[in-house]
């Protein structure tokens, strides 16, 4: 499958938003998203989230830059005087995998972050490298928290601030915490200067 343009967008609802107005909202996202998706690839997540600066998450993948710019440019008009956009990215998914494509509804938090490396790091050898991050991922696979967890890494050189953007699907947020607790043993972190901010959320599918 061709690589998959990748955008998370976060926002704040206006605080006089009803459960009314939410509710119908999100089902003329859920209706956009379905259009675009007869026309190719194009998935649609969509979260609730507790942090400061953004109440509602959307994560989409789509196979072209104009599917992504048409949902915003029809998000912006349906979501006007409810919604303000606080963040966006933009990175890339190379070689998806085709399987993560369709929705586990065990899945229902979603974490993301972009991530910055040292320079340095770019200019080790790629053997060096290779077995830095099979330490990482070593990590990550055999820790006995790690019971279901769906990993994307996607990259964002030259395209947005940083250099990827990581996105996990998870069924525990605390599990995910104690996951990441023990990544930071991996002599992978010594090359990581950027990993902020960090959003979660819970999936608003029930909503």
């Amino acid at each position: 499958m061709e690589d998959l343009l990748v955008s998370l967008q976060c926002f704040k609802f206006n605080p006089d938003i009803r459960a009314s107005d939410r509710k119908r909202l999100f089902n003329k996202i859920r209706s956009l998203s379905k259009e675009l998706g007869k026309k190719g690839t194009f998935i649609c997540r969509q979260y609730l989230s507790t942090k400061h600066n953004s109440d509602f998450i959307i994560w989409n993948m789509s196979d072209s830059y104009s599917g992504l710019l048409t949902f915003k440019t029809n998000l912006m008009d349906m979501g006007r005087g409810y919604l303000d956009e606080t963040y966006s990215y933009l990175s890339v998914y190379e070689h998806p995998n085709v399987s993560y494509l369709e929705q586990d509804p065990r899945l229902k938090y979603l974490v993301a972050y972009p991530v910055k490396k040292d320079p340095k790091w770019y200019l080790l050898g790629k053997e060096e490298q290779t077995r830095i991050m099979k330490e990482h991922i070593s990590i990550a696979v055999n820790s006995k928290y790690n019971k279901n967890i769906r990993s994307y890494t996607t990259s964002s050189f030259s395209i947005d601030d940083f250099e990827f953007l990581l996105l996990y699907e998870v069924d525990s947020i605390t599990e995910w915490m104690k996951v990441a607790r023990e990544l930071r043993r991996a002599k992978a972190r010594k090359w990581i200067i950027v990993e902020n901010p960090v959003f979660v959320g819970e999936s608003a599918a029930a909503f």
